[in-house]
């Protein structure tokens, strides 16, 4: 009996070859490939137990029954110990909503549900989790075999107009602040207007005059300012007016998908030259084109080798010492592979198949996060000295 075969869309004339003979003999090739993946993973294993693997922006969503179990979430202790993940920032976040005084009430409502969901990950479990307030802290809390909780907030939102209210989040433990979600407000434009809020393009033309001294103040407090969401206007007077390096926290890359949202090339280059780090964001829109018909069915999730294809141009275009991960998960990240924290040696089994070093995953999975922050709080005891 003699079959047709397509291989790669053509169909093949075996000339007499029976069919399973040519499955046969492409076993070995199938099984080569299976044990070199298994091998790889298992390095991959080694590495993430090894490096001080660090989520730079991740939430808790406001239902959310607490990190001790292995629940639905993407993130939970035992979900980050099994794929050795040693801290994260957990957001305060609060989506944009009117600039009123009952909206300002609600988002202040809301902001403290967060923050106490975020504290009572270490709180409730002592024995695996502790605050961290520095980068010494999450090395220290690392070194002790516990989960590292860094406190951010995404969207100023909550905080009003009183540039004062971010000495009292830093004094509640927060030591990373975004100023923008979708939507602008009063301290800073976004790079996503709201349509609901009937936003305009602009508003301040970047940031306002509230912004603008809020750079100052957290400065000051050597809180690292986080730049993702902001516009490109409000981004670059955030690097002309901040003495410290920056962070953007959760951010694509522009040539990869055209989004408002993405950091173009000059905006890379400007975090580079400003010494900061960009984390590569595991947003499946933000990583692969969603399909341009309306009412189609939804687009498959981004893969992890499509996640590391954006994280390999960032290294190209700015350097190895300034980019980093972040997954946003509970806010729709995650990608194929790398679905919640327990997933993440995937990420680097694949850093490791385009010939990564450990040392330069290292640097990804945290280093470069940690770096600039510290880089952030050491400058701020210059900033307070007057020099």
């Amino acid at each position: 009996m003699h079959y047709d075969i397509t291989v790669g869309g053509t169909q093949m004339k075996p000339f007499g070859v029976p069919y399973f003979t040519v499955l046969l003999a492409a076993l070995p090739i199938l099984a080569a490939d299976t044990a070199a993946d298994a091998n790889l993973l298992k390095r991959a294993e080694q590495i993430q137990k090894r490096i001080l693997a660090f989520d730079s922006h991740l939430d808790l969503p406001f239902d959310y029954t607490g990190a001790a179990e292995d629940g639905k979430t993407q993130f939970d202790l035992p979900k980050a110990f099994r794929g050795h993940l040693k801290g994260a920032a957990l957001a305060v976040f609060v989506p944009q909503g009117p600039r009123t005084p009952e909206g300002y009430a609600k988002a202040r409502e809301d902001a403290e549900i967060k923050y106490n969901l975020i504290k009572a990950v270490a709180e409730a479990n002592p024995s695996r989790a502790a605050i961290a307030y520095s980068p010494d802290d999450v090395r220290r809390i690392a070194a002790q075999g516990k989960f590292a909780v860094v406190i951010s907030v995404l969207n100023a939102y909550p905080l009003g107009s009183d540039v004062s209210q971010l000495n009292e989040w830093y004094k509640r433990g927060v030591r990373v602040l975004g100023y923008t979600h979708a939507g602008h407000n009063q301290w800073s434009d976004s790079s996503r207007p709201s349509v609901a809020l009937k936003d305009r393009p602009e508003e301040h033309g970047g940031l306002s005059d509230l912004g603008k001294q809020g750079i100052a103040r957290l400065n000051e407090l050597g809180m690292l300012i986080d730049v993702s969401q902001l516009t490109t206007p409000a981004l670059k007077q955030v690097l002309r007016l901040t003495k410290a390096p920056v962070v953007a926290s959760h951010s694509g890359i522009k040539a990869i998908v055209d989004s408002p949202r993405n950091l173009s090339d000059e905006e890379l280059d400007l975090i580079k030259m400003n010494g900061g780090v960009v984390q590569v964001v595991a947003f499946s829109n933000y990583l692969r084109k969603a399909p341009a018909a309306e009412g189609g069915p939804p687009a498959p999730p981004a893969t992890v080798a499509q996640f590391v294809d954006a994280i390999a141009y960032a290294v190209k275009k700015i350097g190895i010492d300034h980019v980093g991960i972040a997954s946003d998960f509970n806010h729709g990240g995650g990608v194929s592979g790398w679905q919640n924290e327990g997933e993440g040696p995937n990420v680097t089994a694949e850093l490791l198949r385009r010939g990564y070093s450990e040392r330069d995953i290292a640097k990804l999975w945290g280093g470069n996060f940690l770096r600039v922050w510290a880089e952030a709080q050491k400058s701020a005891k210059s900033v307070r000295a007057g020099l």
